[in-house]
């Protein structure tokens, strides 16, 4: 009758292949700064999407103001009035930017068509000094509007 169980050297082996998924994977889930990196990058880009889809609808100018931690969007220069979020009731915009994530001071519009004013490409890039976070950036084209990564 022959034994039952591991040998030494598939054990050791067993040990091995855990140990370096350990060393990979457990980082990741533990720094959770690259998923609120993305998180607010997300809500930035439905803020702009939303800004846009706004002005159509509505057939006005909105305006985007774009400031070192946040994003919002209203009806007049300066985004006072602010547009109001459907399902918040608050007003358009996003949370503070995670520590570590800034964005540019700008500020541009859309008008009836959904078209960004000044009439050219803008970008919004996002600079972050969390490790291992990669480089962001919303494009909004300038003849369609098109809001894309």
């Amino acid at each position: 009758m022959r034994p039952s169980g591991f040998t030494l050297t598939e054990l050791v082996v067993a040990i091995m292949i855990v140990g370096v998924l350990a060393a990979v994977a457990i980082p990741r889930f533990t720094g959770t700064d690259t998923f609120k990196s993305r998180g607010f990058y997300d809500e930035a880009q439905a803020v702009v999407r939303f800004a846009q889809k706004t002005a159509i609808a509505w057939r006005r100018d909105v305006f985007v103001c774009v400031s070192a931690g946040s994003i919002s969007a209203g009806t007049a220069a300066g985004c006072a009035p602010p547009i109001i979020n459907p399902v918040t009731n608050a007003a358009l915009a996003t949370p503070a930017a995670p520590s570590g994530v800034t964005l540019p001071v700008l500020a541009f519009s859309f008008d009836s068509a959904g078209r960004p004013n000044p009439n050219s490409t803008v970008t919004i890039a996002f600079t972050s000094t969390i490790p291992d976070d990669p480089a962001r950036q919303i494009v909004i084209e300038a003849e369609t509007g098109y809001v894309h990564q």
